[in-house]
């Protein structure tokens, strides 16, 4: 078996953007230090992953106070082993300004919408990474089970249905998981 070789998130910011025969961007991530090719999501995918943007969105714009933003599909170089395109991420926005080419550091929230090619490893890594990076919290969505894990540095609990889901960095935001998946 042929040893692979890993890159640095340096190394893999510098190759160049891969295009398909229709002109559309190859999304990639690299996850500790592997290039994963990530297929285009699926619809059900990305109605769930904007019904969360838009819920956060409201919510931001009625409390700008806390300085944070939401951004959809924004690359995240979060360690020198990964560089990762969350479905959803929560910013500090003062943290936005310079001129590097994705975000530098781990989102305070990360958000990703687990696909059918998503594997456990992968996942799992994901989210110890965000982690260690300095997420304040990493939510895994399952749109199989309607359900939203939860992850932070020492606590990792699941949410369904009507429970509500809350985060300390926004004070006041409430919401059924039941409207993350209003449109599936």
């Amino acid at each position: 078996m042929a040893a692979t070789t890993l890159l640095t998130s340096d190394q893999f910011l510098a190759m160049p953007e891969e295009f398909d025969q229709h002109g559309n961007r190859i999304k990639d991530e690299l996850i500790g230090g592997e290039v994963v090719k990530m297929p285009p999501a699926s619809l059900p995918h990305d109605l769930i992953k904007n019904e969360i943007n838009e819920l956060l969105i409201e919510y931001l714009r009625a409390n700008p106070q806390l300085g944070l933003k939401t951004l959809v599909e924004t690359g995240a170089q979060v360690s020198n082993l990964d560089a990762f395109i969350p479905d959803v991420s929560v910013v500090t926005r003062s943290r936005l300004m310079g001129e590097a080419r994705i975000f530098r550091g781990a989102p305070e929230i990360a958000i990703e919408v687990v696909s059918p090619s998503d594997t456990a490893k992968h996942l799992k890594r994901k989210v110890d990474a965000y982690l260690e990076a300095g997420s304040r919290a990493v939510w895994i969505i399952y749109p199989e089970a309607r359900s939203v894990m939860v992850h932070t540095t020492n606590s990792v609990r699941e949410l369904k249905a009507n429970q509500v889901i809350t985060d300390p960095l926004l004070p006041g935001f409430s919401s059924p998981v039941a409207a993350f998946f209003e449109l599936t």
